[in-house]
């Protein structure tokens, strides 16, 4: 259906303001969208990379001057590789933001403030069983939800210390409430 007519017509038509236009671009790169959402590797968040990409072809086709010597088509993915670049570049950073401050996220996503009324005397009792260090791991583990790699960092062990130190202290705990 668009193989006859040129992207200079349909953009005419649609600065004219024919809706049928549009949509006929929009079918027409759609399968060079979905290449790009390949390319970045962003085909879990197709859907939303779709629409991103009919966004930019529709601020392409308001921005497009053929009098810049270039095709649309080359125009249109430049744009569009440059939006991808931001999203991708953004959600990297996020990550590193997340690695870099865990411990901060942690301490303030986590209830700490405001635990039950037997909290206090679930932390005693286990205190008088655990040894030091399990007490720790548990603790950051269990009632704080951190990480094991953080956990790992903070006390300066390796991950399989932390791991037995975990088992022996659930096989405690468990003990000892079961008697």
């Amino acid at each position: 259906m668009y193989i006859k007519h040129n992207d200079y017509e349909i953009i005419h038509e649609i600065r004219e303001g024919n809706h049928d236009a549009l949509e006929l671009m929009f079918e027409k790169y759609k399968n060079l969208i979905s290449k790009k959402i390949s390319k970045f590797n962003l085909w879990y968040d197709y859907d939303d990379m779709l629409q991103e990409g009919y966004m930019i072809l529709y601020k392409s086709i308001q921005t497009f001057d053929q009098k810049e010597n270039k095709t649309f088509t080359n125009y249109f993915m430049l744009n569009l590789e440059r939006r991808f670049i931001t999203i991708v570049t953004k959600r990297v950073r996020r990550g590193e933001i997340f690695r870099s401050n865990e411990l901060f996220i942690y301490e303030h996503n986590h209830n700490g403030d405001h635990h039950s009324a037997y909290y206090e005397l679930y932390l005693h009792e286990i205190k008088k069983i655990l040894t030091k260090k399990e007490f720790v791991v548990y603790t950051l583990r269990e009632l704080q939800n951190y990480s094991i790699s953080f956990i790992s960092q903070e006390c300066d062990l390796p991950n399989k210390t932390i791991y037995n130190s975990l088992h022996r202290a659930k096989q405690k705990i468990k003990q000892h409430f079961h008697n």
